[in-house]
């Protein structure tokens, strides 16, 4: 009977905590919610690799974004931005390149491996480029 009530106990104890686990993070993704929500638009810069040489600049027409990715002033690449949210992460893709979106800053994979070869930024060793939103 002992062993029974203390199982009983420990089962409440898991139950009360688990419950206290959820709810926090329902606050967790509540205010990533209300990140994701946040425009987009703006300049971005690598700030990691040759002295902040690579930027990233998104523009909304018509409701339609846009892209630019520029090596000093130069555009290397641009086209339309595709965003997408999947369990509320947003992804976003420029052109052939994907990457991450938080709170003002872009996560992309520089360089894959052996079964998934490319290269993004030749002239940066690191394997995740962080880009961060400059300010206004």
């Amino acid at each position: 009977m002992k062993k029974k009530k203390i199982a009983f106990r420990a089962l409440l104890v898991v139950v009360f905590l688990s419950l206290v686990s959820f709810k926090s993070i329902y606050r967790i993704e509540d205010k990533f919610r209300d990140n994701t929500d946040q425009e987009i638009t703006g300049v971005y810069v690598l700030t990691s690799c040759e002295n902040s040489r690579f930027k990233i600049k998104i523009e909304k027409k018509a409701g339609v974004y846009f892209f630019l990715v520029l090596d000093k002033n130069k555009v290397i690449s641009k086209g339309k931005l595709k965003k997408e949210e999947s369990d509320r992460v947003v992804y976003l893709t420029f052109g052939k390149m994907g990457g991450m979106y938080s709170v003002n800053k872009i996560q992309i994979q520089n360089y894959g491996n052996a079964m998934n070869e490319y290269e993004h930024f030749t002239q940066c060793d690191e394997k995740y480029l962080s880009f961060v939103k400059l300010e206004e």
